[in-house]
């Protein structure tokens, strides 16, 4: 009777998010490519549309709450893509890289949690093709914002996964570029956490 009878598990208490996160991850990302953006080139010319590069961020989490706690950090993306269309048309390379302080809203506890954030800083975009260089867009301000989630496999790494917006403000004309309008990009990416 006593052994059938049901009683309380007394498990392990999770502990709250705390510490110095910092982030590692492939990232997959759209890249500019309207008027102002790319250089001007001939109709038969393709310029990327995607670019794959690298995402790395630092973050530290404070804030009473057991199992929701503000972060402050800051975060860097570079990505690069290539298109290639029919001879004789050029080679185009487009470079993409933004960095930006951020706070963020965390959710869950020590071993996995998932997040919000928006940030404001600096991106530039860089686009040049073979047999020239395009005057660049220069850097200018842009607003990220996403959301995203880590699990530790162990005590101090983790599999991390993210979803960023980049909103990129327009850029003025110059003598050899027209203006760029403003554009949203989008941003995945995968890879690891270390605490």
């Amino acid at each position: 009777m006593a052994l059938a009878a049901p009683v309380a598990a007394a498990g392990q208490a999770r502990e709250p998010v705390h510490g110095v996160v910092a982030d590692l991850r492939l990232v997959s990302t759209t890249l500019p490519n309207g008027t102002g953006w790319t250089p001007p080139l001939s109709t038969d010319a393709l310029v990327p549309g995607r670019g794959f590069g690298v995402e790395a961020g630092a973050h530290a989490l404070f804030g009473p709450g057991r199992y929701r706690r503000l972060g402050a950090g800051v975060s860097g993306l570079f990505a690069q893509g290539r298109a290639t269309g029919l001879e004789p048309a050029p080679t185009v390379t487009t470079r993409f890289l933004a960095a930006a302080p951020h706070a963020s809203m965390n959710f869950g506890h020590a071993q996995g949690w998932s997040y919000l954030s928006l940030g404001v800083g600096l991106a530039k975009v860089t686009s040049d093709y073979e047999g020239g260089t395009a005057d660049p867009a220069g850097w200018g301000t842009a607003i990220h914002y996403g959301f995203g989630a880590r699990w530790f496999l162990r005590e101090r790494v983790a599999v991390s996964l993210d979803l960023r917006f980049w909103a990129l403000t327009p850029r003025a004309a110059t003598t050899t570029r027209p203006s760029s309008p403003a554009t949203t990009r989008i941003a995945l990416g995968g890879g690891l956490s270390f605490r």
